[in-house]
């Protein structure tokens, strides 16, 4: 019996940032998808509906509060939980 792995959207302009948080995540089991502004983060958390969104509030493009409240505002994704970075 498989188990479907938890999926998080880990969201940063920094390269650093998201690879050591993407290696740690993966390593405890999770799928990790990635974006590196504003704009891909809401489409990939449209697209991907992910478990939980790992939000850095200082992005190119659109700003991470722009996005939380893009979300949140939508009924189809306002149940994923967004950790403010």
């Amino acid at each position: 019996m498989s188990e479907t792995k938890k999926k998080i959207l880990v969201v940063d302009d920094e390269p650093d940032i998201v690879s050591m948080l993407k290696m740690r995540l993966e390593a405890n089991g999770y799928e990790v998808i990635t974006a590196g502004d504003g704009n891909a983060a809401y489409e990939k958390a449209k697209s991907a509906a992910p478990d939980l969104i790992i939000l850095d509030l200082m992005l190119p493009g659109m700003d991470g509060y722009q996005v939380c409240r893009l979300l949140k505002f939508d009924e189809k994704y306002r149940h994923i939980p967004i950790i403010m970075l």
